[in-house]
C-alpha cells in the first residue's frame, strides 16, 4: 500500500560511572487520532486568558533523535480495528500510526526526567492543532504541550528537598522526535543534541551525520543575554559556563530579607530545560 513503512528503532543507555541514572527515554507508536478522538475547541466561560508564552527553540521538520541514551522494537502500522464493521457505503481504511521518540537527561534528581517521560506526550498530543495538517499549527502544539509539562512539574511538591533543606532542584533537557506520516517534528529543550544520518547514495555505505538541534547552552551570545535580561548571571566554573542559582546562605534561618546574604552558586550547564530550576525564566519560553 502506497505511503506505507516500517521504522526499525534501537535504543542504548549508559549509566556510567554516577552512582544513581537520571536519564530516560520514551518510544511510543501509537493509531492516529480519528475525527471523533481529536480535541474539540476549547470554549471559554470567563474572561478569555491572555496567550500563553511558549517553551524554547522548538524547530518543525523532522529527525530521527539521538541523545545521551538511545530503544529497541519495531513500528508498523497496526492492522485495521478486528472485528470493525465499516459504516454503509465505507471501505475499510487502515489507521495511520503516530510515533514518538523522546530523550530526557535529568540533573538535581530524576524526580523532572521521569515526569516528562511519563507526561510530556501526553500534553502535546492534546493540544488544539496537534492533528492539523499544518505543519506550523502543529510546531505551536508542540511548543504549547512542552510549557504545560513544563507548569506541571511545578505542582509536584512532594519531589525531595536538596541536602540542604531548599526546594527541589530536579530538571531535565528533553529532545523528541515526531513522525506522522510522511513527516517528521523535532522538539528540544537542553543540550541532549539530535543528529540526521542522511545516506546521500544508496549503493555506498557512508552516513553523513547531520545536526539538527543547536544545545542551549549559556556561553552562547542569545542565551546569555536571555538569562542576563531576567536578572539570572553565568559564571565559569573550571572551563564550563553554568546558569547561576541565587540561593541564601545555608547558616540563614528565617524568612528572607534585604539583608540576607546570598550565594551565588555556578549550578546548571545549560541555559533552559524543563522543570523547578525554571521558575525565573519561564517568562521568555
Amino acid at each position: 500500500m502506497a505511503g506505507l513503512y516500517s521504522l526499525g528503532v534501537s535504543v542504548f543507555s549508559d549509566q556510567g560511572g554516577r552512582k544513581y541514572m537520571e536519564d530516560v527515554t520514551q518510544i511510543v507508536v501509537e493509531p492516529e487520532p480519528t475525527a471523533e478522538e481529536k480535541p474539540l475547541p476549547r470554549r471559554s466561560l470567563s474572561q478569555s486568558s491572555p496567550p500563553q508564552p511558549s517553551p524554547p527553540a522548538l524547530p518543525g521538520g523532522g529527525v530521527p533523535g539521538k541523545g545521551p541514551a538511545v530503544a529497541a522494537g519495531e513500528a508498523r502500522d497496526p492492522p485495521p480495528d478486528a472485528g470493525a464493521s465499516p459504516a454503509p457505503g465505507r471501505c475499510c481504511r487502515r489507521r495511520s500510526s503516530v510515533a514518538f521518540f523522546a530523550v530526557c537527561d535529568g540533573h538535581g534528581g530524576r524526580e523532572a526526567a521521569q515526569f516528562a517521560r511519563d507526561h510530556l506526550w501526553g500534553f502535546i498530543k492534546k493540544q488544539k492543532g496537534f492533528t492539523s495538517s499544518e505543519p506550523a499549527k502543529v510546531c505551536a502544539a508542540i511548543r504549547k504541550g512542552f510549557l504545560a509539562c513544563h507548569l506541571a512539574m511545578w505542582k509536584k511538591l512532594e519531589w525531595p528537598k536538596t541536602m540542604t533543606g531548599l526546594p527541589s532542584t530536579s530538571g531535565t533537557t528533553a529532545s523528541v522526535v515526531i513522525i506522522r506520516g510522511m513527516k517528521m517534528y523535532v522538539a528540544h529543550v537542553g543540550d541532549s543534541g539530535v543528529v540526521l544520518g542522511i545516506q546521500d547514495d544508496p549503493k555506498d555505505d557512508f552516513i553523513r551525520a547531520v545536526e539538527v538541534t543547536q544545545d542551549h547552552k549559556p556561553e552562547l551570545p542569545k542565551e546569555r543575554e536571555r538569562i542576563e535580561g531576567l536578572g539570572g548571571s553565568v559564571m565559569n566554573k573550571s572551563g564550563v559556563n553554568r546558569v547561576v542559582w541565587k540561593r541564601p546562605r545555608l547558616t540563614h534561618n528565617g524568612p528572607i530579607r534585604r539583608s540576607t546574604v546570598i550565594d551565588q552558586i555556578p549550578f546548571l550547564a545549560v541555559a533552559r530545560a524543563l522543570g523547578k530550576y525554571n521558575l525565573n525564566l519561564v517568562k521568555s519560553y
